[in-house]
């Protein structure tokens, strides 16, 4: 058949985002062909994905690892841009949504998971490959050879081709083609016809190399995504099966659900960062848990330098709250200011006073170790002052104990309002030390 000389072969507007994350200099011109036009833009740029045609970018720049050494062993430090990944995930799914692709560059073994640490949303590229019932897995070191099962992307691949990680996968809802393998390993691949994942290499950082990576790559992209995709006119949607709108329904159900299970586990999330924070964020963390964990009314009012205030159902304060972030452990003169803070506030020293306290904050390397006990002097200085002392990975089991409907809210307020010494919680079990003895 004679392609139609009226039609018009398709142009793509793409975005090539963040690539200075991997150590490269955007190019300042647009590269441009009869079929595309390709703009770079920085990580922070203001562009939308969803303005675009399609987004090519790197795996790994919505996060970083650093290793610190100690006599026994090895501490991954990880941070993320949290608020740049959300806001990219909502785009991306608008850029899906009206026709579009995202193209990932995998240049990197994947890193999920550290110590009982979970990173496996920590990255754009991440979170488009956790489907369920599909996996990945990293090599023992770089392949640099891939198998090419693509022409599209032959060219590219022959030159940058190589590959970290290997893929495999159990879902039936998932539409894949394979662009490259490693001994029957699929390295390269594209999922659902709009999500490219390409093994390569990080180009040299010289403005005709990544010219020519790009160029060579936007030609396979664009050459695989026409063949994938068929623009059909808006007219046919004049035509409906009956069970079109209960799926559209049932879809719309289901989107409800994951965003709001996306808010619980956002909160969820909030609640931990109490194990690693210090200072005034540690202390709107801990509010937090009070707040929208144990559901207690709180006064954040610091007129005399206690950090909050925890109330009853008539706003009336039924105990004072001092937060505080160490790298050590408890000391005296935080149980101190818990007392000094009861007096300043006019309150009788059988008031309740609790000192909440993240310790050994950046010695721990794992949860266990946010374990480690208050010291005996401590505890019967505490007694002594009438001050109850709560670890921050205490006010984390507590809560769970809570939320998993082990407790009542007001058996907590008993605790919190009628102790003094260390609350001491760990799994379901929990104790009030006051000997200095654990």
């Amino acid at each position: 058949m004679i392609k139609d000389k009226q039609e018009k072969e398709r142009s793509y507007n793409l975005l090539v985002y963040g690539i200075e994350k991997r150590g490269l200099d955007p190019l300042k011109e647009q590269l441009q062909a009869r079929n595309y036009l390709i703009t770079f833009e920085p990580f922070n740029t203001g562009k939308r994905f969803n303005d675009y045609d399609g987004v090519i970018l790197f795996q790994g720049i919505f996060e970083k690892f650093e290793s610190s050494f100690n006599t026994y062993n090895v501490h991954l430090k990880h941070s993320c841009e949290v608020d740049e990944l959300d806001k990219r995930k909502k785009e991306a799914q608008l850029l899906i949504d009206k026709g579009g692709f995202l193209c990932f560059m995998l240049c990197d073994e994947f890193i999920d998971s550290d110590n009982g640490r979970d990173f496996k949303g920590s990255d754009l590229a991440k979170y488009h490959l956790n489907y369920y019932r599909f996996h990945r897995d990293n090599f023992q070191q770089r392949i640099a050879h891939v198998n090419i099962k693509s022409d599209d992307f032959r060219k590219f691949l022959r030159l940058y081709g190589a590959a970290s990680t290997h893929f495999s996968h159990y879902n039936d809802s998932i539409e894949w083609e394979i662009l490259a393998d490693v001994s029957r390993k699929v390295v390269g691949m594209i999922i659902n016809r709009n999500e490219y994942f390409i093994p390569t290499l990080i180009p040299d950082n010289r403005p005709e190399i990544i010219k020519e990576y790009f160029t060579y790559l936007v030609e396979g992209v664009t050459s695989s995504y026409n063949k994938l995709q068929h623009t059909l006119p808006d007219w046919i949607h004049g035509f409906s099966f009956v069970e079109e709108n209960d799926l559209h329904t049932e879809k719309g159900k289901l989107e409800n659900q994951i965003s709001e299970i996306d808010y619980r586990l956002g909160i969820l999330k909030n609640f931990k960062s109490v194990l690693a924070l210090s200072g005034n964020d540690l202390v709107e963390s801990v509010i937090k848990v009070f707040r929208d964990g144990f559901q207690v009314a709180v006064d954040e009012k610091d007129e005399l330098r206690e950090d909050f205030k925890l109330l009853n159902v008539n706003s009336d304060p039924i105990c004072l709250c001092e937060v505080k972030g160490t790298n050590k452990g408890a000391k005296r003169e935080y149980i101190n200011q818990a007392d000094s803070h009861r007096e300043r506030s006019g309150f009788d020293d059988d008031f309740p006073s609790l000192l909440i306290i993240n310790t050994h904050i950046k010695n721990a390397r794992t949860v266990s170790e946010k374990y480690q006990d208050i010291a005996n002097e401590q505890i019967l200085h505490a007694v002594k002052m009438n001050v109850l002392i709560v670890r921050t990975i205490d006010l984390l089991n507590l809560l769970k104990i809570y939320v998993n409907k082990q407790i009542t809210i007001e058996e907590v307020k008993g605790i919190f309002t009628t102790s003094s010494g260390w609350l001491k919680v760990s799994g379901e079990m929990y104790a009030l030390v006051t000997e200095g003895s654990s």
